[in-house]
């Protein structure tokens, strides 16, 4: 079997321009069915694609982000939580208001880092943050009306700019936009809403550069197998 010639895949069925395309229309937001429609590329090979790219924006943002192990352990039981859930469908129309009882967001040097967390409060999140650092840590409550509900977290060396209004503002403002990315899915399965929310991370934090271009030298320091 012939492949293609192609630098961010290896072993390509698709040339370099028609994968340059697809992420120039990913970087876009564009949905994979657009996508397929715009490049002509067949859907399923589209998502395949775009599976791969989120996994290696995951892995891009992971290696910067500030979490904890024990914090990380705090993700495995909150998708442990919903495995008895059986009715996928349901599952990913409830996956919106999971969220938002779940998600607990650390802001650190201008950038926002995000990770879902299993019955984690205000007071049980601000422990495991100090635990490992010994400035003190503050929790904005963004948008929440209990300590079940939606945590939001600053967290920064310079305490001055952490005190400050647009501190929370931004925090804020990342929750819309992940309410506005993810509602336009209509649900998302549960072993896909990790790659959505990182994403969302991922393009929030670098909203002011070229998407495009960031998205291509993430591929080509690890093209896609």
């Amino acid at each position: 079997m012939e492949f293609t010639k192609n630098k961010y895949v290896r072993r390509a069925k698709i040339s370099e321009y028609k994968f340059r395309k697809m992420v120039r229309y990913f970087a876009e937001d564009l949905s994979a069915t657009q996508i397929a429609l715009k490049t002509a590329i067949n859907r399923n090979t589209v998502n395949r694609y775009l599976n791969e790219i989120r996994e290696r924006i995951v892995e891009f943002s992971e290696q910067y982000a500030p979490f904890t192990e024990e914090m990380v352990e705090e993700r495995k039981l909150f998708f442990s939580s919903m495995a008895d859930e059986n009715d996928e469908i349901e599952q990913a129309n409830n996956l919106g208001t999971k969220l938002a009882n779940n998600l607990g967001i650390l802001k650190r040097r201008g950038k926002v880092y995000v990770d879902m967390l299993a019955n984690c409060t205000a007071a049980k999140l601000r422990s495991i943050l100090q635990g490992k650092s010994t400035e003190e840590v503050t929790v904005h409550a963004v948008e929440v009306k209990s300590e079940d509900g939606f945590v939001a977290v600053g967290y920064d060396h310079n305490k001055n700019y952490a005190n400050k209004p647009s501190y929370v503002e931004n925090l804020d403002n990342f929750w819309q936009f992940v309410k506005n990315r993810t509602g336009k899915f209509q649900g998302l399965a549960k072993h896909k809403a990790y790659l959505h929310l990182k994403e969302s991370e991922f393009r929030f934090n670098f909203r002011n550069d070229n998407l495009y271009e960031v998205m291509l030298k993430l591929i080509l320091a690890k093209p896609i197998s």
